[in-house]
């Protein structure tokens, strides 16, 4: 069987039924589900299929396949929601806004199955690696994509509790032409030659082969150069750091020199005080963001690691570490390119669990550790013209969808002028694939993001906002989901899910796509 039709998959309602999968040729293949049965004998190729009346919202049943059992099975409203990172963005990046709310939501009949991140060049594929349906429960739900988790809910508690499954087919940083068919590149030769060059398996070998040595060394040089390695570490609380610079945490100067930014490692330490009534108590370190990585030391005790910019530094600081008076916080800062800092405002500081903080905002102490050019690119071949279509679209193409969610464009900025034809094609392209010449889609417009003084950015940004609308009011049963008025200036990645959610969810609700 597929991967996606396992335990726990929800079928659309009211529709007739595709159950699929392979057997040995000339096996004869009997499915029954709810009481409705059929049988087939598998092709030559290992192939078979039923296809089953439709039914309406219910269950759990449990489907079986000659000998095989799928268990908990809905019948419900079904959705296919794609694009990149902020479709993707789990749960448990949200919780400082919603912790209380997710921990005390439980309901079974939300679900989502979220794509493993695979692309093909080779083939369109028939299914993706083993994956599971996960449900709106404590210990589930915040592994679900963050939009997808509060859609999901409302529309159950809005539409008279009718299932609610998730294909999550999204991808962080996927350009709209990955998810483009090799069909629909005809109009884009450009890409389709592109395609047709990384398609070479040989080039990529080398090509990946000669980007990774290029990384490694990189980062091997610059670790074993590095002298807050060599003797005594710059992350102990015997070092004096007297001599050091003392520099602002949320300032750049520390990251430059001469006017330029200074790739390779950073290292910051600061002495802040602990009351004496906390000391010994577990507590929660938050920094931030920080451009590009960082590793992290408390008392010398090591902490946490995260490698790239974007996700919120949250560490735990384990019961026993922290002593009442000074205590050392120490920060391994690696750039990749650009200058380095952190994100100003984003929380940083030392929090107990009754609520109380410690700041660790200020003066800091800074030495460059080892200077580097900037790092190696890799390329990213899931940025490919149809990769994505191939990889993480075609699977599905036998499940009839009620609709498609679309979160998309961050990663396109660049090509805005062109997006609204891209944007169009993909639809097309997507309806054709699913023989489905009304499948509504739902085009998620891109939050507000950059510095208010930065013009241009914000224009560029608004530009790609005004072509994601326009795609939807010139394509029939498009719809477009303001968002632009949600975010934040210094995340791309902005925390409330729960307001575009619930705005897909009432866009749903008000279109004719649940008659």
């Amino acid at each position: 069987m597929p991967s996606v039709l396992s335990d726990g998959v929800v079928l659309q309602r009211g529709v007739p039924l595709k159950i699929w999968g392979k057997a040995d040729p000339g096996e004869r293949v009997k499915v029954s589900l709810s009481g409705k049965k059929q049988e087939t004998v598998a092709a030559p190729d290992s192939t078979w299929s039923v296809t089953l009346p439709p039914m309406k919202a219910g269950g759990p049943y449990v489907m079986t396949v000659n000998d095989k059992s799928i268990n908990d099975v809905l019948i419900g409203d079904v959705y296919l929601c794609s694009g990149q990172s902020n479709m993707e963005l789990p749960v448990n990046r949200v919780l400082d806004f919603f912790r209380e709310e997710v921990a005390a939501y439980k309901n079974p009949n939300v679900r989502e199955f979220k794509t493993p991140k695979e692309y093909s060049f080779d083939t369109e594929k028939e299914d993706v690696s083993a994956a599971i349906w996960k449900k709106a429960i404590p210990g589930e739900s915040e592994k679900f994509g963050a939009l997808v988790y509060f859609m999901g809910k409302e529309l159950y508690e809005k539409n008279g509790h009718v299932p609610v499954g998730i294909v999550n087919s999204s991808w962080g940083g996927s350009r709209i032409e990955a998810w483009l068919s090799d069909d629909a590149l005809e109009d884009y030769p450009e890409r389709k030659h592109r395609l047709q060059i990384s398609a070479d398996n040989k080039y990529r070998e080398q090509l990946g082969a000669g980007e990774r040595r290029a990384q490694n060394l990189w980062y091997a040089i610059m670790n074993a150069d590095d002298p807050g390695y060599k003797g005594e570490k710059w992350n102990s609380t015997q070092l004096d750091d007297t001599e050091w610079n003392t520099v602002e945490l949320l300032g750049k100067e520390w990251g430059t020199k001469d006017g330029k930014a200074v790739n390779g490692s950073h290292w910051l330490r600061k002495k802040v005080t602990v009351p004496a009534e906390k000391s010994g108590e577990r507590a929660e370190l938050r920094l931030g963001c920080i451009v590009d990585a960082d590793s992290v030391w408390v008392n010398g005790k090591f902490v946490g690691f995260t490698a790239y910019q974007y996700p919120p530094r949250i560490y735990q600081i384990p019961e026993g570490v922290l002593t009442s008076g000074d205590n050392l916080v120490c920060v391994r800062v690696v750039s990749n390119g650009g200058t380095p800092h952190f994100v100003t405002d984003k929380p940083h500081k030392i929090i107990f669990n009754d609520g109380s903080e410690v700041s660790l905002e200020g003066e800091w102490k800074h030495r460059r550790g080892t200077e580097m050019p900037p790092t190696p690119s890799v390329t990213d071949f899931f940025q490919t013209p149809s990769v994505l279509y191939n990889g993480l679209i075609h699977p599905f193409l036998n499940i009839p969808f009620r609709g498609v969610v679309w979160y998309q464009g961050e990663s396109d900025v660049d090509i805005r002028g062109e997006y609204k034809s891209l944007m169009k094609s993909l639809i097309k392209d997507w309806r054709n694939a699913y023989s489905d010449a009304e499948m509504p889609f739902y085009i998620v417009e891109l939050a507000d993001f950059l510095h208010p003084d930065d013009k241009y950015g914000r224009k560029s940004w608004q530009e790609m906002r005004d072509a994601q609308r326009a795609a939807a009011d010139e394509t029939d049963r498009t719809w477009w989901i303001k968002n632009g008025d949600i975010g934040e200036w210094n995340d791309i990645h902005p925390r409330d899910k729960k307001t575009p959610g619930t705005r897909v969810a009432e866009k749903i609700l008000s279109t004719n796509s649940l008659k």
